[in-house]
């Protein structure tokens, strides 16, 4: 890793670090920058735009995920019910980047700056699919599943992120990992 590399991944620290006190709102470069007590020319040299900054910080979370959920998958030795929870626990660990997640989310419904964002989402689908097409889902079944899910994940982490009733949203997501081992049973079936 070059020093350049090095220091944009420590502004990219410093930047969760910041959400994770003041929050999305008003998040910008000007903001990070004062924050830092840094000129905002140091960290454009690193960052184009807001938006850039941004799309770095989800990009920079979701390969953090990703990477979990391979470790947490790699080989298909759990079993698919452990597999869920365990993905739910790295989702949980990781609730405080989970709202520049959803704030992106919902930019990219209306910028198309965010379109590159919005093509991540997929990396999750294929993950998801792939797991279960290896054990024996067909393509189509598993990527309509995988669909499901993240829709589950999703809008337990947004509601929890909301509330943060962590025990009301861990009792609905017990409730969505024995359906799902139940739908799961079902596509296994000649």
């Amino acid at each position: 890793m070059t020093p350049e590399e090095r220091e944009r991944d420590e502004l990219l620290a410093q930047a969760s670090q910041y959400l994770k006190e003041r929050g999305v709102a008003g998040f910008g470069i000007a903001p990070f920058a004062d924050w830092l007590r840094r000129p905002a020319a140091d960290l454009r040299a690193y960052f184009d735009s807001d938006e850039d900054l941004v799309l770095a910080l989800v990009a920079r979370n979701r390969v953090r995920l990703r990477e979990g959920f391979v470790r947490l998958a790699g080989g298909g030795t759990l079993e698919d019910r452990d597999l869920r929870r365990k993905m739910w626990k790295l989702y949980l660990d990781a609730a405080d980047d989970s709202s520049l997640f959803f704030e992106a989310y919902g930019l990219a419904l209306h910028d198309s700056f965010y379109g590159p964002f919005v093509h991540g989402i997929n990396d999750w689908l294929g993950l998801i699919a792939e797991t279960m097409v290896k054990r024996g889902t067909a393509q189509g079944k598993a990527t309509a599943f995988a669909t499901l899910s993240l829709a589950v994940y999703r809008g337990a982490m947004l509601d929890y992120l909301v509330t943060r009733d962590r025990a009301r949203v861990n009792a609905a997501m017990e409730m969505w990992f024995d359906l799902a081992d139940r739908i799961d049973q079902r596509m296994l079936k000649p």
